[in-house]
């Protein structure tokens, strides 16, 4: 069988037995490691090497029982095989001196002096570190005495330290070889030599919990090729750490060292466990379940702790998991800590740790967030109706829950808690919180009707009053048109401000952020979510992003991105759905469109694990829009399928957005008056709209060539002063100046205004609105007779979105410039990125590739990359398809195969 992840071990020995086999001349070779490393395994695959480079070769083993047999390893690797170093005459006058230790060694010598005369010889100890005196004396003094002579003596002991690895005399040449952990690949690669397959999920897990070791890794592999359940220990390992547990007389430090799970010292296990002494360890480190490392203790391997922890009994594991709890907070730790403790401690109605697991929850929601969800839902899960803490318990919950972005779940807690609250004031902290989930799910119909109807329960204080106005105040946002909904925003932030409540300013100012940027007013939308974020800490930093975005500032929005990710505490936000929504719109708006569809691809699958509907319907839209831009119509609609049928969002805030993305789909089809009767309404209901869609620049263009392409004036001159409206409210933003002013051109084909608008949308950062603005100006150049200026200008529109694969704008630039008679080689070699192969793969999945391929974690790559692991692991999925791999493994042998040819 192939050695596997010694390479390099095969390497270190081969010149001690070249030089003895060419040059005669004599060596020592020390494999040292710890116990199942793998160095019986490597004497035997070096002694092979040997034996086929015509050496005479001999292997003895020492043991810890056979250490009153003197010189029995030296003597077992002089008569060892079918060919032994000394024949039977020779044996036999040795028998007899095993007392004469200075005869015995003379007589040895002159023997292997006489062997090596004829052939290279090999002599091989394994298990030196158990060898007796007689065989460690002879190991120290042969090697010397035969020096000049091609004998080559190789050991293996656990010891680094051992004196066998001290150097010998000058003449002899010494090398060490120190065995570590098997790397992953070379585990794998076992695992497909053992059992015929690549290990499934169950089987790695288990591997990877013993370290590399090769020993338990054959030892799990030999178990499950005999028949063993995959994912279970082997019988035969599970059995050997029951009769070494079997052998203490008190097994308490192995159990408490199982339980702790990470190394201890024996003072710590005292405070846990009084009645744990130094006997019982050092019992435990003999028998080889415990080792030291300094003066702390912990399991050698993972899978034996794995396999004591399984073993014990249920009310065993939880008393000890409760005791460790306890200590932990006792000892100043914070409830994080504690909280794998008390989870698995907990029985239903448990107080005790359902209150560690709550306030786990809320140090871990800014840092931790799907950690704080699962802990918090656990913590509600555990406490019952009928005891005290339940109520308490719920509204944390729904806190929590909504602080994470979990809304939907928050919404379930707080109704269940509401159905049995008993007084005003805990009904209405908790339709607070729903109320703020619900506005998120982009349900606030729902949510105003709850607050109406807790506003009318006499006895609520005036700082939850104040918090209630602030939420309806949000939720009208999201259900009417910006001059209704300010009339109740801005009294909102009057009476929060006034009674200095921390939550109803909070509400109010959001509510304000979210008025002025339904209202097109972007700055006055960002400085409110800069002063949420200053008094919330980053709640709200996917707010500010997408206002920075819409103010042309993406390089702030772009650092602003990157430290999220980059933050020493996992991300913050990073992994939520809020800010994965601002990553794809950051992307989608400066014309990176595979990276956007990644984006959206990850945020369809957080949208519906955690219930978010909206940010899973901007997903939705990205992807459309993605495929319009190709020219890929009928993916577009495919795409767009799902989200038409229904949804948990409000129809007013689900709807205005899949009817834009139909009528742009319709036009894009040529479909123009299908595209006119849809978008029509939209644009003359804009100004009463509570949705934001009007003021964000490039929308105002589709109405206008649908009127255009439709006769439809009227619709053409309202979407030209929407966006001079929106230039109005947003001065000096490049986007909104030069869509304004590219637009009154298209309408009046208005050269000069067609001009300006290219020159401020120069300073844009926004491809896909200079692409338009040039591609405008040329038809317009071209209808004016100008056909040298207007093949120059869409040439460059055409470059620009060539640089984005809008594909489907290529084509129709191409067209018009085909009937002005001209012709282009670019457009003959320019082709669609393939769909399968290297070629396939975006800039950002080769460099996803690339990082995982070199044992990159999907963390470790996400951090390198400033994306979120969730991000990391949709481009890996998309790598594996278009690469038709399906392994870490497989994909590394690929890019390692494509660096190869290439």
């Amino acid at each position: 069988m192939v050695l596997r992840g010694r390479s390099a071990a095969m390497s270190a020995a081969m010149p001690a037995l070249r030089r003895a086999a060419r040059h005669g001349q004599s060596g020592i070779v020390v494999v040292t490691g710890e116990a199942g490393i793998g160095k019986t395994a490597v004497l035997d695959a070096i002694a092979a090497q040997a034996a086929g480079m015509g050496f005479r070769t001999g292997v003895g083993k020492a043991d810890e029982i056979g250490r009153i047999s003197p010189g029995a390893p030296v003597l077992l690797a002089l008569r060892s095989g079918s060919s032994p170093l000394l024949d039977a005459a020779a044996l036999a006058d040795l028998d007899d001196l095993t007392e004469h230790p200075l005869v015995l060694l003379d007589r040895v010598g002159a023997h292997l002096e006489r062997v090596a005369g004829t052939a290279p010889v090999l002599v091989v100890v394994d298990d030196a570190q158990w060898a007796d005196q007689l065989s460690r004396l002879a190991l120290r003094v042969l090697p010397d005495r035969l020096a000049g002579h091609p004998v080559v003596w190789l050991f293996a002991t656990r010891d680094p330290a051992d004196e066998l690895t001290a150097p010998p005399g000058p003449a002899v040449r010494l090398e060490i070889i120190a065995l570590g952990p098997l790397a992953a690949g070379d585990v794998a690669a076992i695992a497909r030599d053992r059992l015929g397959r690549p290990a499934s999920a169950a089987t790695q897990r288990m591997l990877d919990g013993v370290g590399g070791n090769p020993f338990l890794v054959t030892q799990i592999l030999d178990g499950l090729a005999g028949g063993a359940p995959d994912g279970v220990p082997p019988g035969s390992f599970v059995r050997a750490v029951e009769a070494a547990l079997d052998g203490l007389p008190d097994r308490t430090v192995v159990l408490l060292a199982a339980v702790l799970g990470r190394p201890f010292a024996l003072d710590e296990a005292q405070r846990i466990v009084p009645s744990v002494g130094s006997a019982d360890v050092d019992r435990a480190v003999a028998a080889g379940l415990l080792c030291r490392a300094g003066h702390l203790l912990s399991f050698r391997h993972d899978l034996v702790r794995e396999t004591v922890y399984a073993g014990l009994s249920p009310s065993a594991r939880q008393d000890l998991h409760r005791r460790c709890a306890r200590h932990l907070l006792a000892s100043g730790h914070d409830a994080l800590a504690a909280a794998p403790h008390a989870r698995a401690a907990a029985t239903p109605g448990d107080e005790e740790s359902a209150a560690i697991l709550c306030e786990a929850a809320h140090q871990a929601a800014g840092s931790l967030p799907e950690t704080a969800g699962e802990l918090v839902v656990e913590a509600f899960e555990l406490v019952r109706p009928a005891q005290e803490s339940w109520q308490p318990t719920g509204e944390r919950c729904v806190d929590v829950l909504g602080r994470v972005q979990r809304d939907a779940d928050a919404v379930r807690v707080a109704d269940a808690v509401l159905a049995r609250a008993t007084d005003a004031e805990t009904s209405a902290r908790i339709q607070v919180l729903a109320a703020r989930a619900l506005w998120r799910i982009g349900r606030p119909a729902e949510s105003v009707a709850r607050i109406d109807d807790a506003l009318t329960a006499p006895g609520i204080s005036v700082a939850l009053r104040a918090r209630l106005h602030a939420a309806r105040a949000l939720a009208l946002t999201r259900m009417a048109p910006a001059s209704q909904s300010r009339r109740a925003v801005e009294p909102a932030l009057v009476d929060a401000r006034a009674v200095r409540d921390h939550d109803a300013t909070m509400l109010a100012l959001q509510a304000m952020g979210e008025l002025a940027r339904n209202s097109g007013h972007h700055a006055e939308s960002l400085a409110y979510f800069r002063e949420l974020r200053a008094v919330s800490g980053t709640s709200y930093l996917a707010e500010e992003i997408i206002q920075l975005q819409l103010l042309d500032r993406f390089s702030d929005a772009g650092a602003l991105l990157e430290a999220a990710h980059r933050d020493d505490r996992g991300g913050i936000e990073a992994i939520l759905p809020s800010l994965t929504a601002a990553r794809m719109w950051q992307d989608f708006s400066l014309g990176h469109l595979d990276d956007a569809e990644a984006g959206a691809r990850t945020l369809v699958t957080i949208g519906r694990e955690v219930g978010d509907h909206l940010h899973e319907l901007d997903a939705v839209l990205v992807f459309s829009a993605s495929a319009l831009l190709r020219g890929e119509f009928a993916e577009a609609a495919e795409r767009l399928a799902p989200a038409t049928s229904g949804g948990a969002a409000d129809e007013a805030v689900r709807l205005p957005g899949l009817r834009l993305m139909e009528g742009w789909l319709a036009a894009s089809d040529g479909r123009a008056e299908d595209a006119r009767k849809i978008l029509g309404p939209l644009l003359f209901g804009a100004r009463d709209s509570s949705a934001d869609w009007p003021w964000w620049p490039g929308w105002m263009r589709v109405f206008v060539r649908v009127g255009r392409a439709t006769g439809d004036q009227r619709l053409v001159r309202e979407a030209v002063s929407i966006a001079a409206e929106g230039a109005a409210r947003n001065r000096g933003v490049a986007s909104f100046q030069g869509v304004a002013l590219a637009l009154r051109g298209l309408a009046h084909l208005d050269l000069d205004a067609l001009t300006e608008a290219n020159v401020v949308l120069d300073r844009c950062p926004r491809p896909l609105l200079r692409g338009n603005a040039a591609e405008d100006r040329g038809r317009v150049l071209l209808a004016h007779g100008r056909r040298a200026e207007g093949l120059a200008e869409l040439d460059r529109a055409w470059s620009i979105y060539r640089g984005t694969g809008a594909r489907a704008a290529m084509a129709a630039v191409q067209r018009v410039m085909r009937r002005a008679g001209a012709r282009r080689a670019k457009w003959e070699t320019d082709a669609a990125r393939p769909r399968q192969g290297w070629a396939a793969l975006t800039d950002a999945e080769v460099k996803v590739a690339e990082l995982i391929s070199a044992g990159h974690t999907n963390k470790a790559a996400a951090h390198l990359l400033n994306l979120s692991p969730n991000t990391v692991s949709t481009h890996l999925r998309s790598v594996f398809a278009k690469l038709d791999v399906n392994s870490r493994v497989q994909l590394t042998n690929a890019v390692h195969a494509l660096r190869q040819t290439g």
